[in-house]
Formats: structure tokens, C-alpha cells, sequence
């Protein structure tokens, strides 16, 4: 887990630092301005949980150039359920991420990037009524994890863009495994969010 972190973190700077000088601001597709804030919206699901979830957050992305752009995003996730016999453990998260975007400018109205970064994931675990009859209680923790994957902003005007993206995220799976006897917490989220840049 530890090298995979290091590669990608390695990635991100390397990338960063070789191209954030051969950028120009005029190339930017679409966006006149640099900094961009807004809400987010998605749907994420484990690969062992029962069912899938919806979560919200607020994002922002600082483009300097045409193809390098950088995210921060706070996003949380109310719960997913996974299923230990009878019983229920109910999960939520409150994932703090950073991400590196490289994007490929195709038109001024429509910029494919792919994305990848690193995650702070704030866990809490909720155990069904049952769970709880026999001594189980609620818990948290703090969990470190990675993802990559793939989108596209659509720029409305110079300030305002819409983004939608694919995520694989993979999330911690030693701990978990220890704490949910082999359940794995890698999963995948869709999301939309609407960017206001200034």
C-alpha cells in the first residue's frame, strides 16, 4: 500500500513540475479563469457492500494551464451496508482528497482528462440492533487510499463548467481486512459537479 502511495505521489509531482512551465493560460478550453469552486454529487460503491450510495461534497480545481489542473475535494458518503450473516455493519465516510488532472484541450467546449490521487477517508461503523445485542459498538477510523480515473469538464462560458468523472478507489484493504475478515472496501465512484471559476 505504502509503495503504491509513493508511486503515485512521485507521479503527481513529477508530472506537475515538467509541464506547469510549457503551459500557457490562453490554451485553457473554454475557462478564462484559473480557480474554480463548487458542489458535487455521486454514487459510490464497494465491491463487498450489499448496495451502493449516493454522497455529496464541494470541490475545487486550480487550472494554470491547458493540460495540468489540481483538485481538492471534501465529500461524504451517508452509508453502505454489508452483510456479516444476519446482521447488517452499516459504514459512512468522509473522504478529503487530491487529485492531479491531466487534460487533453479536444475544443474549447469539451476537455477529457484523466485523473489520479491520493485520499483521507474518515470511516465510521454502525452495527445493526442485533450486532449491538451482543456486545458490538459503533467505531471509527482513519484510512488512507488511492485512485484513478477518467473524465470530462464542459465549459458553459468562460466561469462556469460542468465536470463528470469515473473513479477507482482503493481504499486501505489490510486494515479493513483485519477488522471485516477479508471484505474489501475497493469500489468505484460516478459523480457530477458543477464548477464556478474565478
Amino acid at each position: 500500500m505504502t509503495h503504491r502511495i509513493l508511486v503515485i505521489l512521485t507521479f503527481i509531482l513529477s508530472t506537475a513540475v515538467f509541464t506547469a512551465s510549457a503551459q500557457s493560460l490562453a490554451d485553457r478550453a473554454g475557462i478564462s479563469n484559473t480557480v474554480g469552486f463548487g458542489p458535487k454529487i455521486g454514487y459510490y460503491n464497494i465491491q463487498d457492500a450489499d448496495k451502493g450510495s449516493f454522497y455529496y461534497g464541494v470541490q475545487a480545481r486550480f487550472r494554470p494551464g491547458a493540460i495540468v489542473g489540481i483538485e481538492a475535494a471534501i465529500e461524504y458518503s451517508p452509508g453502505q451496508e454489508f452483510g456479516l450473516g444476519s446482521s447488517t455493519v452499516k459504514t459512512s465516510f468522509v473522504p478529503v482528497t487530491l487529485s492531479l488532472l491531466l487534460f487533453a484541450p479536444v475544443s474549447e467546449y469539451f476537455a477529457p482528462y484523466g485523473v489520479a490521487g491520493l485520499g483521507a477517508y474518515f470511516t465510521r461503523y454502525k452495527p445493526s440492533d442485533v450486532l449491538e445485542d451482543l456486545g458490538f459498538e459503533s467505531d471509527s477510523d482513519f484510512n488512507l487510499g488511492y485512485h484513478l480515473g477518467f473524465g470530462t469538464e464542459i465549459p458553459f462560458s468562460g466561469n462556469i463548467a460542468m465536470s463528470i468523472d469515473y473513479r477507482f478507489i482503493f481504499l486501505n484493504p489490510n486494515k479493513n481486512e483485519e477488522s471485516f475478515e477479508g471484505t474489501s472496501f475497493d469500489g468505484y465512484s460516478i459523480s457530477a459537479s458543477l464548477l464556478f471559476y474565478f
